[in-house]
């Protein structure tokens, strides 16, 4: 009942919520198919581009983001119930229910890898299923011929999601170290674990042939993420466990963590279930929540795959103490609802700004106008272009104009607001997946179209001014919000493309 419940609130979150920053991005470069992507493995992209084109002969070019929400909201019931499944089968029905009910109440899982349109909701899937199976694996009693198949399933499972994100190898890690560290070692004495491990390296084989053939970008740009520059970056570490509280819930975070040390202070417990799904998900917790010690990015939500491995631990915890007639199961009861009534609100506010979201005034009061910008459709930005003569007809794909942003951010919302009435690229040092769209050279000799948001526009005309014959500025165009101007976008005409923007990265 608490996976359907939370799957129609997700496809309600799905209909109604703009997407998201990331999310747009990947509706914008996920035009054509590639077998990987700059910024990640292939797997979201293929997701949306696979729905775009089913979709099509129903909506046309421009598919509903609701439609291509559709496959990562069902993904994510089919993590819930694998995760339920796992808690179940060793710690009964009760663990299950609060393991599904921790999930569901989680703002990050809830949402951005419940029905977002982002690499994590493939992944969790597809590591759930890799856990699920190793979980039977390692602790159930199977004949030969059936471990070998669970392994060779693993494989393939490990393998998808190592399509999805690169987060796998640090599951991956974490399944090794604690196989090789219990006495479940001596299982890898059969050729099935090899195989298992030959599988996964076939099924991402994609993202390395694709990161060969363009100097292994991908990596380089990852891997830079983390590597730092400095000292110690504190703040960034106190942002990065703030950030985690939050996507997770604090109140979470810090029982199954609590739960997990319990565990680990259990004796005889080191070896068994609930070790094992900790020794999937402390790699990625450790690594990312470090990084800033020694000056290297930390993103909140990329601990959280790790966490999701906590929250059958969790789960367990509750159940005990209900058993018990603990105390503290009254104050997980209540927790719970809290936790269910906060995020209620929060998305009754977010709904709420975007369908009677506040005055100009109002957003520039409280500063908001650089969130709002970057979280929010461009709404009327197609239409004004259109009266305005700016934005022409198209008839057919070769006939569409160009128009050009100077960051990856700023053209995933163009393209978003646009759809099929241009092609979209980055003219800049930054552009991201949308490198490898299109070549600007295709629009030599003809006028292209440049829009930015005020402020770092003059610097990227500036930029941009040497490849064309002139630049013609514009009147700025709005963007709306509701019945309010969001911000006035700057717009000019590249008169005459003479040559191609150089792109930071190389070309296949």
């Amino acid at each position: 009942m608490v996976i359907l419940v939370a799957t129609f609130v997700r496809l309600g979150l799905a209909a109604l919520l703009d997407p998201g920053l990331d999310e747009v991005y990947a509706m914008a470069v996920a035009k054509r198919w590639q077998l990987s992507w700059f910024d990640h493995p292939p797997m979201a992209f293929w997701w949306v581009k696979a729905t775009r084109e089913i979709a099509k002969p129903l909506f046309g070019d421009d598919v509903p983001v609701l439609v291509l929400r559709l496959p990562f909201v069902f993904a994510f019931t089919i993590t819930s119930v694998v995760v339920s499944d796992l808690t179940c089968r060793r710690w009964g029905p009760r663990a299950g229910l609060w393991t599904v009910l921790a999930l569901s109440l989680a703002p990050f899982f809830m949402v951005s890898a419940g029905s977002w349109l982002v690499p994590d909701g493939p992944l969790v899937m597809f590591l759930s299923l890799t856990a699920w199976l190793l979980d039977r694996i390692l602790f159930s009693k199977l004949t030969p011929a059936s471990e070998g198949r669970l392994w060779l399933a693993a494989g393939l499972t490990l393998g998808l999601a190592g399509l999805s994100k690169y987060h796998a190898v640090l599951f991956a890690v974490g399944a090794a170290v604690f196989i090789l560290a219990t006495h479940h070692r001596r299982r890898l004495m059969t050729p099935a674990p090899w195989l298992a491990v030959a599988i996964t390296g076939l099924v991402v084989s994609p993202v390395f042939v694709w990161n060969l053939q363009h100097d292994w970008v991908g990596f380089l740009f990852q891997s830079s993420r983390g590597v730092g520059s400095g000292g110690p970056d504190w703040s960034g570490l106190a942002r990065s466990a703030l950030g985690q509280m939050a996507y997770l819930g604090p109140w979470t975070l810090v029982a199954a963590l609590a739960a997990t040390i319990s565990m680990y202070r259990s004796k005889g417990s080191r070896a068994g279930p609930a070790a094992f799904l900790a020794a999937l998900g402390l790699p990625s917790i450790f690594v990312f929540t470090a990084m800033p010690l020694w000056g290297g990015d930390a993103l909140p939500h990329w601990q959280m795959p790790g966490w999701l491995f906590s929250l059958p631990i969790l789960g367990h915890a509750i159940a005990s103490l209900a058993a018990r007639r603990h105390q503290s199961y009254r104050l997980a009861r209540g927790i719970a609802a809290i936790a269910a009534a906060i995020l209620g609100i929060a998305i009754m506010i977010v709904t709420v700004m975007r369908y009677t979201p506040p005055s100009s005034a109002f957003i520039a009061r409280l500063g908001l106008d650089p969130f709002l910008e970057e979280s929010f459709t461009w709404r009327g930005l197609a239409d004004n272009l259109a009266q305005r003569g700016l934005l022409a007809p198209v008839t057919t794909p070769q006939d569409r104009p160009l128009v050009v942003a100077f960051s990856w951010v700023e053209a995933s919302r163009l393209a978003e607001a646009l759809g099929s009435r241009a092609t979209v690229l980055v003219f800049g040092d930054d552009p991201r997946g949308f490198a490898f769209l299109a070549d600007s050279a295709a629009w030599i000799g003809r006028d292209v179209l440049l829009i930015g948001r005020p402020g770092s526009f003059a610097r990227g005309l500036k930029s941009a001014r040497p490849h064309f014959t002139r630049i013609d500025r514009q009147a700025p165009v709005a963007v709306e919000i509701g019945n309010e101007i969001l911000f006035e976008a700057e717009v000019a005409i590249g008169r005459n493309l003479v040559s191609p923007y150089p792109l930071p990265y190389p070309q296949p």
